[in-house]
């Protein structure tokens, strides 16, 4: 999470469970199939490695298997420490699908002869692994071939091996759980889409209900002020208080005056559209600290408020930057998903925990969060610490 982001997108995510672009249900989803993944590969090199040692007979012999079982092992440490760090990266499972291919291949040199035709030697049960948890990250598309390629060197490592039928019903097992995999994680992704809708349902929802808070919450502030200056003076007037050529109702008008102007500051509602992608460009600019602006869209209109909105918020993110990232470079992407406009901010700073932020710190709450939701949109941290942070500011253009 965090500043990986749009900088630092893996090579092969639109193949996978959870990239940037997926819900919070898929993406939960994939950080768990990761974690089971990573269990499945560790647990298989640990008790793997332990087969290939006790069950050590001809043909197998040590100066192979030794070397092989240690290796095995610090891959799947690095397998494991990767996954849970970063996912099911699509590097990580090539070279997995590489290492678990060259096993198959040298079955006569680290399986014992007992073992060999049965589908309960050591590299059997790794090699149904792989296919098993080749779904958890790729897409059937990916996944289904990479799992019949682990068939067939499995099938070409039996038959050098010299086993009889060169292993063709354990082939077939493995082919089966291929294809059953296949349809368990199509159901899965199904069912997190579908979560997702309703989670994107429910944000909007939400975001509405905040914009109308604040909307009634500003017209009661608008009625206070005009309680306040406005009809207090026109009830002294009306009562015979103030004379009308007086001197003090001269100055009363022109406070109450200066308090319209500047209830009536800002776009406001007859402001129509403006352009975002200018006004991002510009407040880029003026930044203090180096920005970078990747502008997907080359004419972005959004009502003046909506707009007002973004760029106080994007230069909020900045600004929080430069306090606490340890970074001074920021990049902000304006970009259009599902609908909607997104603005992004990055940073490969230090990072945080958006969960433990004090509830009395303004910038995040307020700045950010509450000032995208003042106009019906949402804004998304995404951040842990030691790995930067993306900051996420989207708004429906149908609302």
């Amino acid at each position: 999470m965090g500043a990986r982001a749009w900088l630092a997108t893996d090579m092969g995510s639109l193949l996978t469970n959870g990239p940037r672009g997926s819900g919070d249900a898929t993406r939960a989803m994939g950080r768990v199939l990761g974690r089971c993944a990573a269990a499945v590969r560790g647990a298989g090199a640990v008790v793997g490695g332990a087969s290939a040692l006790l069950g050590l007979d001809p043909p197998a012999d040590l100066s192979w298997v030794l070397p092989v079982v240690l290796a095995n092992l610090g891959w799947s440490a690095v397998f494991v420490v990767v996954t849970l760090r970063h996912g099911l990266l699509t590097w990580l499972m090539a070279m997995d699908l590489v290492a678990v291919c060259g096993l198959c291949l040298i079955q006569s040199h680290v399986v014992g002869g007992a073992a060999l035709p049965g589908g309960a030697a050591w590299v059997s049960v790794i090699a149904s692994m792989c296919v098993v948890y080749g779904h958890l990250a790729w897409r059937p598309v990916v996944a289904v071939p990479s799992g019949l390629v682990v068939v067939a060197f499995y099938v070409v490592g039996q038959a050098l091996a010299g086993v009889p039928g060169a292993g063709l019903v354990q082939a077939a097992v493995i082919t089966l759980q291929n294809f059953a995999t296949m349809g368990l994680m199509l159901l899965l992704r199904r069912v997190s889409r579908g979560a997702d809708a309703e989670l994107d349902l429910a944000s909007r929802s939400r975001a509405q209900s905040r914009a109308r808070e604040a909307q009634r919450a500003d017209e009661r502030e608008a009625n206070r002020r005009l309680h306040d200056t406005v009809l207090a003076t026109l009830t002294m007037v009306g009562s015979g208080s103030i004379d009308a050529p007086s001197a003090r109702l001269r100055d009363q008008a022109r406070s109450d005056l200066s308090v319209v102007m500047a209830m009536a500051g800002g776009y406001g509602e007859s402001a129509g559209l403006v352009r975002l992608d200018e006004l991002l460009r510009d407040a880029v600019e003026r930044a203090a600290a180096p920005v970078s602006l990747a502008l997907m869209l080359d004419r972005c209109e959004v009502p003046g408020p909506v707009a007002d909105a973004f760029v106080w918020a994007g230069s909020a993110a900045v600004v929080n930057v430069r306090r606490h990232a340890g970074v001074d470079q920021a990049d902000i992407r304006l970009d259009e998903a599902g609908g909607a406009v997104v603005v992004t901010v990055v940073d490969l700073g230090r990072g945080f925990d958006p969960v433990g932020v004090p509830a009395h710190r303004y910038g995040l709450r307020e700045g950010i969060v509450g000032r995208m939701a003042a106009v019906g949109g949402v804004a998304l941290v995404d951040s842990a610490p030691g790995e930067g942070t993306r900051i996420t500011l989207r708004w429906w253009a149908g609302d």
